[in-house]
């Protein structure tokens, strides 16, 4: 299969085999039926240029001699009446030399020539085509059968079977033609209906989410190879779910399991912190307790993905007020954005149904992500817009950006986009499974005037009915 073809589709490559494949054959089919037509129109026309030729040659019994003789050219005369019109007699030596012809023959070369003269010589009747004032005769050459070894040659225009062949291949030729085109038409429609399971498996497993493989494939009744394809890769999102469940169960239980001894750490470290005076000292609690923070921050986040997975993130629905929740996240980093001298400020108002332990994560990890990447003298803004479905969250900062390809997957898990470090990490991904958990989205787009944009919407739930349970 030559490369072009398999960039096509497979139903065009199904339709362009199947089509070819049968304007092939009906190719070899014509070639094969010309032939025979031709062979056998010929076959009659020489049957009976035969029987002309042996009847020139009927000499009576007992005629003998080397000249020739008298009833042969009676029979010429015979074959020149009106009866006989278009059939041509020519009589010739044993040399090929033409000693007698009727009118329509007159003057020209023997029409037996070369090896057929042998041929006619031993007794074996030769025959051939030949064209003469411009039309196509067929002529048949027998010996006479006296002792002058003469031969005798009888020749008929052959149009009328030449205008058959070619009338057949004018009406051949177009039928094939029109052939290949159904065909092409009807192989790709039966292509088409043939892997209408392929296309719908496409779309099927498409919709199927990287986080949700509870999902399916819609197998056809059929136990043939379509059929047994959608049955393996069902068995193997049956093995990805489950494999996917062990991991947010474990990450539910190593997460719950480790909150309660960082609590405890912590517990200890800040009452160290309060025995010992030495300012050294104090300064390295400060540094473990930021990190015990740090990592109480990656659990918590594990922990609500592994709930958003569940859906158990939507199972507290409380009317939450965003434009608080993002005025307290802001006065919670004010101190840090003050260190690194970057301005830090919320605006607007906006109500929304949700889990607000959620949406606070969230725009915590917004404001931290801003924080992070926004060079002094910077500022990081949070705004908060009402809209008819909901509320809009748009956090943009003076940053480098990101570039332009990590844009679709900076929300991803365990990815980072550029010079953020961090930016399409854990955090960023808790944002987007937050959104989507409250029937929403978010964007982010590079600003022309420098910096990152990103607009989260929470459209809300349709209600707590409270159908899943917590991992914790």
């Amino acid at each position: 299969m030559t490369r072009w073809l398999r960039r096509l589709p497979l139903g065009v490559r199904l339709a362009a085999l199947t089509s070819g494949t049968l304007l092939a054959l009906l190719v070899l089919v014509g070639i094969f039926v010309h032939r025979q037509f031709r062979a056998v129109m010929r076959d009659e026309v020489d049957r009976e240029l035969v029987d002309l030729a042996l009847m020139a040659t009927g000499a009576p019994q007992g005629v003998q001699g080397a000249e020739l003789p008298s009833y042969l050219l009676n029979r010429f005369d015979e074959l020149d009446k009106p009866e006989r019109s278009g059939v041509e007699v020519q009589l010739m030596s044993a040399d090929g030399s033409v000693v007698a012809a009727s009118r329509g023959l007159a003057g020209l070369e023997g029409l037996v020539k070369g090896g057929a003269l042998v041929r006619v010589a031993s007794g074996v009747p030769v025959y051939g085509d030949v064209t003469i004032n411009g039309l196509v005769y067929r002529f048949a050459g027998a010996p006479v059968g006296d002792a002058s070894d003469h031969i005798v040659a009888a020749a008929a225009p052959i149009q009328d079977v030449s205008n058959a062949g070619r009338a057949l291949l004018e009406v051949f030729v177009p039928l094939t033609v029109v052939a290949g085109v159904i065909a092409a038409l009807a192989g790709g429609v039966i292509a088409r209906r043939s892997l209408a399971p392929l296309r719908e498996f496409a779309s099927e497993a498409d919709a199927i989410g990287t986080l949700d493989l509870s999902q399916r494939l819609s197998t056809p009744p059929a136990a043939d190879e379509i059929g047994r394809l959608g049955a393996t890769l069902n068995r193997m999102l049956e093995r990805l779910d489950a494999a996917l469940g062990r991991e947010r169960q474990l990450t539910a239980e190593v997460g719950h399991e480790l909150r309660t001894p960082l609590a405890i750490i912590r517990a200890e470290v800040e009452l160290l912190r309060d025995r010992f005076t030495d300012e050294g000292l104090s300064t390295s609690l400060k540094s473990v307790l930021e990190e015990v923070d740090r990592t109480t921050g990656v659990i918590d986040d594990m922990l609500l993905l592994a709930r958003a997975d569940a859906k158990a993130a939507l199972d507290r629905p409380e009317l939450v007020d965003l434009g608080e929740l993002a005025r307290t996240v802001v006065e919670r980093f004010s101190a840090v954005a003050a260190g690194r001298a970057v301005s830090l400020r919320a605006s607007g108002e906006g109500r929304v149904e949700g889990d607000p332990r959620a949406i606070e994560r969230a725009i915590t990890n917004l404001a931290d992500n801003g924080l992070r990447h926004t060079p002094s003298t910077g500022a990081v803004e949070i705004e908060v817009e009402q809209r008819d479905r909901g509320a809009v969250l748009i956090v943009r900062d003076t940053g480098p950006g990101v570039p332009a390809a990590a844009l679709s997957t900076m929300f991803d898990r365990y990815t980072r986009a550029g010079p953020r470090r961090g930016a399409a990490g854990l955090g960023l991904s808790i944002v987007a499974a937050v959104a989507e958990s409250h029937d929403g989205n978010v964007q982010a787009r590079n600003r022309p005037e420098g910096g990152l944009e990103l607009t989260v919407e929470f459209h809300g739930l349709s209600g707590g009915s409270g159908r899943h349970t917590d991992p914790q």
